[in-house]
């Protein structure tokens, strides 16, 4: 065993923070951390530091994490030793999320995945440069939910069973666990996913996805050295991603989450246990309670044993979970104390061969030595070794600058990738400005064009163009700022289509008149060629029978002239015939012109019918064309009216919204000077209760002083200075506790402060941005009232609450500074060492008992006049009931009178008129008379009711003082202004008697 072998190293400590939550951010939680710049240090509050070998703040990323603190692990790992990381620390701190115990195949490129995956990745790269070597790797995935030890590989329903065992030589065994042997990362993270898949996973108050078990993810390392393969170094890295801590007050946990949280407590309290008894040197020699859970049964090898181990200490800046934290830190303070002593895990047969062959080659050299005479060989030998060690050094240097020109190259690589990327969004920039330089060279050229032209008509077409342009660039500009339409280019939109739309229709009826006046002249034109056409068709047909007997007659002269060749006797009548044709063949071409005329004035009326019909379809389509503008203007006319009846509706809505939020900021104006009462007082007992833990502290520390005295005169006076000592403790946890939940209270009122905040920023927010149509009707109400008075209320409102919000911050960090003191180590410590003899706990028992008969006797006195109040309470109750069913009645009765006299006097009054209209006015009866006095008499009894119904509702609230003050037999006075008011008045409150027992 080399010294490299048998060296003590201390397991080594990262505290990795994580960023405040929006949760937290949103209750106004402050962060209680400082961290040190460039050193691994920590403070909390303002005074307790806490030092160790890595310490991450907020801003840390994932690659740092692994690159400082997990990095160097994986070295010893391919040298042959054990490695364990694991990760600790309260629910929702972030140790999954540094682990990586949610990947999947999908983050491969996130830079956000945790250490498994990393791990996973370094060690195949590292196996890829070591050449000289045969590996084999298998991994295994467990978790531990409630005591029970779960196979996460295994996909089968019959699951064997798990059970752990001691190895003397290999060390912890677990027998019955899946271990799958991978060729390649792909393979490794394939196992890790199936194992993430069947974890156990469930959601409290302060985490949606907590873990519910201890999961231990193993990778088995072999290799096989030299030339025959033989030697042989197995090495484990066991990745831990323990369950948080849990306080059921805050997750809020219950049923089988209440339970699991419970078994998490437990195993997590096991290993506290265990990293005190290591990290005590006190107890070096004690008994360490490995057995006491599966969970440090497991870790016994990683915990005092052979392997070198990091533990990832996760905390939340928080100051509502600074108690949390700072358990958190002295967890991991103690484990820094833990020594282990890592060995290389060689292979026993392939170290006995090596031994075996190591001695075979001495022997051989003495053998030598004594045939040849050969001189010593030791300078020789130690010659080989330096040269073996100096060699060793070579190949470690020249596998150092290996990996980093690996990973120069993987950079230079991502460097050319970002030039490629940005050469790639030049590019895409560099088109855009093409387009925008086209779009701008188009203005110029209808700014050219406008120049050129000289047809004033083309001008103002041009002009009109280009002002359009102009205008759709400002409403995309505004419309790209703003987001939505404003309502004066709503506004300006309708004129301008309004008016579009009109210029179409005028041009349209233009258009339609020009056609209509064509087409009725032609039809004009037809009626009058209608009795051409009949003479024309009658001249057709004349013409067509003259040239059928002209071309008949033609015909039989050129017959009789081809028989009169054969005949000479006919010569001189064939010349008459002769002359004959030549005249038919003259008519007929005659007639042919006038037929082909007639036939051509026919297709010209046919082709004249033709036209005025498709004249016809034009005007019918342009007349719907006409109708559809028609109908579009009224239904944009329409649109309008609807969108601006409804912006005038809006108005109005805004006008009452205004009137209801002056009265909501008056209201919230009252809630929130009863607020800083409330929270005035709770101020003034939180400083009170911080005055008394002061006191008390500065008087324990005077007990503590004296005691010292005290011991040093012996044993005189034990009972009393036990007596004093104890009571002082007493008196401050009891003054810790109260600050403690004077605490809370203030962490609770925090809470409420921010939320009040972040609900007034939203209606200042959206006092300040509305929308355009908004803002402008908002300008019209401050002619009215001031914009500004709608906002001053609200913002001195927040500046209020964030005076108060700073309160409670101080208050807040001073109370748990005071409780950092008060509950630090130390105190406890001596809390316990205040017991020093027999003599002194049989004082503090006797003492602790008297303490408690008293607080006994007074609990129960206090019970009893608690359950004598509920009583009182109870018979108040009934009696103020009572008042209200009498009250009510008495209410509903006058209303039923009130209704009778006004249905009676309506009648009178009828009567009256009717009588009226049938006698002269001079002529009243004496029963007329008796009508009006009676009715006189009713209104007078109305009147007089109405004004006790008046004083019975004023009276009311002394009624319900008076039911208050029974219990003290205090008289109710009627108010003197009431006296004077009504002086004549009969009714008169007397409030019920009660008897007491």
């Amino acid at each position: 065993m080399t010294n490299e072998d048998a060296k003590v190293i201390p397991v080594r400590v990262a505290l990795r923070c994580r960023p405040l939550v929006p949760k937290e951010v949103n209750e106004g939680c402050q962060c209680c951390l400082t961290f040190v710049p460039g050193e691994p240090q920590v403070i909390v509050g303002t005074e307790k530091a806490f030092t160790y070998d890595y310490v991450f703040d907020p801003t840390a990323e994932q690659e740092e994490v692994f690159r400082t603190a997990v990095s160097p692990l994986l070295c010893g790992l391919f040298k042959g030793y054990n490695a364990t990381v694991l990760a600790y620390g309260q629910t929702g701190s972030g140790k999954t999320f540094s682990m990586g115990g949610t990947y999947t195949s999908a983050q491969e490129n996130d830079p956000a995945v945790g250490v498994i995956p990393r791990v996973v990745s370094r060690i195949f790269e590292e196996k890829e440069t070591r050449t000289g070597c045969d590996f084999c790797l298998t991994v295994s995935y467990l978790e531990i939910y409630n005591e029970e030890i779960l196979d996460l590989l295994c996909t089968s329903k019959d699951k064997p069973a798990i059970s752990i065992r001691e190895d003397p030589k290999e060390g912890i065994k677990i027998v019955g666990l899946t271990e799958r042997q991978v060729f390649s990362a792909n393979e490794m993270v394939g196992c890790l996913e199936l194992g993430n898949s069947a974890r156990t996973v469930g959601s409290t108050a302060m985490n949606a996805a907590s873990s519910r078990s201890h999961a231990i993810f193993t990778i088995t390392l072999e290799q096989r050295r030299g030339t025959d393969k033989v030697d042989s170094v197995v090495s484990k890295l066991h990745l831990v991603d323990l369950a948080g801590s849990e306080r059921q007050k805050k997750t809020k946990a219950e049923g089988d989450r209440l339970k699991e949280g419970i078994s998490i407590n437990r195993g997590l309290l096991s290993l506290g246990n265990v990293i005190s008894a290591l990290g005590d040197e006190s107890k070096k020699n004690t008994f360490v309670p490995y057995r006491d859970s599966k969970l440090t049964r497991l870790l016994q090898d990683s915990l005092g044993g052979n392997s070198h181990t990091l533990m990832i200490a996760c905390v939340s800046p928080a100051d509502s979970n600074m108690e949390e934290t700072i358990n958190t830190l002295r967890y991991a303070d103690r484990a820094r104390k833990i020594k282990n002593k890592p060995i290389v895990n060689v292979d026993p047969r392939a170290a006995e061969m090596s031994r075996l062959k190591q001695q075979v080659q001495e022997l051989q050299v003495m053998l030598l030595h004594a045939r040849g005479g050969v001189a010593p060989v030791t300078e020789s030998a130690e010659n080989v070794t330096k040269l073996l060690e100096r060699n060793r050094a070579l190949q470690d240097e020249n596998n150092k600058l290996s990996r980093e020109l690996s990973e120069a190259a993987g950079e230079t690589a991502l460097m050319f990738e970002k030039i490629i990327m940005t050469e790639q969004m030049n590019d895409k920039l560099q088109s855009k400005l093409e387009q925008l330089q086209h779009h701008a060279a188009c203005t110029v050229d209808l700014e050219k064009l406008l120049e050129m032209l000289e047809d004033q008509e083309l001008k103002e077409n041009v002009e009109v163009m280009k002002n359009l342009q102009d205008v759709i660039l400002e409403l995309k500009d505004v419309t790209t700022i703003a987001g939505k339409e404003s309502p004066e280019a709503f506004t300006t939109h309708h004129a301008l289509r309004q008016a579009q739309l009109s210029k179409e229709l005028i041009e349209l009826n233009k258009v339609l008149s020009l056609k209509e006046a064509y087409v009725k002249k032609m039809c004009q034109n037809d009626s009058q060629l209608e009795p051409m056409q009949s003479e024309h068709q009658k001249n057709v047909h004349t013409l067509q029978s003259a040239v059928d007997s002209l071309q008949k007659e033609k015909d039989e002269l050129v017959l009789a002239l081809q028989s009169a060749k054969k005949d000479s006797n006919q010569a001189k009548l064939s010349e008459q015939r002769r002359k004959r044709l030549q005249e038919l063949e003259g008519q007929l071409v005659d007639m042919k012109k006038k037929l082909l005329e007639q036939s051509k004035l026919l297709k010209l009326k046919e082709s004249s019918v033709q036209k005025v019909g498709k004249l016809m379809q034009e005007i019918q389509a342009m007349k719907t064309q006409r109708t559809q503008l028609m109908r579009q203007m009224r239904e944009d006319s329409e649109k309008f009216r609807q969108w601006k009846s409804k912006k005038d509706r809006e108005v109005l809505q805004l006008k009452e919204k205004d009137r209801k939020r002056q009265y909501e900021l008056l209201k919230l104006e009252r809630d929130f000077q009863k607020q800083a009462n409330v929270l005035r007082r709770k101020t003034e007992e939180a400083a009170a209760a911080n005055k008394r833990l002061k006191d008390a502290l500065q008087k324990r520390s005077e007990v503590a002083e004296k005691r010292k005295d005290a011991q040093s005169r012996g044993m005189e006076g034990a009972a009393a200075r036990v007596k004093t000592w104890l009571l002082n403790e007493v008196e401050v946890m009891v003054s810790t506790e109260e600050a403690r939940r004077h605490l809370n209270d203030l962490l609770e009122d925090r809470k409420v402060l921010a939320q009040e905040i972040n609900h007034l920023k939203q209606q200042l927010e959206a006092g300040e941005r509305p929308a355009p149509k908004i803002r402008r009707r908002t300008l019209i109400i401050s002619e009215l009232e001031s914009h500004g008075a709608l906002e001053t209320p609200l913002t001195k409102q927040i500046e209020n609450l964030e005076t108060e919000m700073g309160l409670r911050n101080a208050q807040i960090a001073d109370l748990q500074q005071k409780l950092l003191v008060a509950d630090s180590e130390g105190r406890l410590k001596q809390r316990i060492d205040g017991i020093t003899s027999i003599v002194d706990a049989k004082c503090a028992i006797k003492v602790l008992m008297s303490e408690l008969v008293s607080a006994k006797t007074a609990g129960a006195k206090l019970e009893s006049e608690l359950k004598q109040e509920k009583g009182n309470a109870q018979d108040i109750r009934k009696l103020l009931a009572e008042e209200r069913n009498v009250m009510s009645t008495m209410d509903m009765e006058h209303q039923q009178q009130l209704v009778d006299l006004e249905q009676r006097h309506q009648e009178k009054v009828l009567y009256l008129l009717n009588q009226l209209q049938n006698k002269p006015i001079h002529e009243e009866s004496d029963e007329t008379k008796q009508k009006d006095e009676e009715s006189s008499k009713e209104k007078e009894l109305l009147q007089r009711l109405k004004v006790q119904v008046s004083m019975f509702v004023l009276f009311f609230p002394l009624q319900k003082l008076s039911l208050l003050h029974l219990a003290s037999g205090k008289k109710v006075l009627v108010p003197a202004a009431i006296n004077e008011q009504y002086p004549d008045d009969s009714f008169e409150y007397v409030p019920p008697k009660v008897g007491y027992c």
